[in-house]
């Protein structure tokens, strides 16, 4: 289980590390898996370790994303917000019912 951490970790650590060195007006993170609690309500507690990984969360924040969206619970909700306040959408077809989603941001140029 500890391998398991140190690898998760590792790789929302190169996420938030990519991330943050784009050079871009809007800044969205895409996962597999969430980075919150919020969008696996739904879906057995005993497997959210496997869902998840609230490191994504901090490497979003860290990287000031505007937007995170993931699949992967199939039985989550649709939104969440991480700490740093970063809205998180589940897009996993069967939480949409859809086989696309449009997110509207707010024009960078009027912040």
């Amino acid at each position: 289980m500890r391998a398991f951490v140190r690898h998760a970790r590792d790789l929302a650590a190169a996420f938030g590390t990519a991330l943050a060195a784009l050079e871009c007006d809007v800044r969205v993170g895409l996962t597999h898996y969430s980075p919150v609690r919020d969008t696996l309500a739904g879906e057995p507690p005993e497997i959210h370790p496997f869902l998840g990984d609230y490191h994504l969360a901090e490497a979003l924040d860290a990287a000031n994303a505007d937007l995170a969206v993931h699949g992967h619970a199939h039985a989550g909700s649709p939104r969440g917000l991480t700490a740093g306040g970063v809205r998180v959408r589940n897009v996993a077809h069967p939480v949409i019912g859809a086989a696309f989603a449009v997110f509207e941001l707010p024009d960078p140029s009027l912040l």
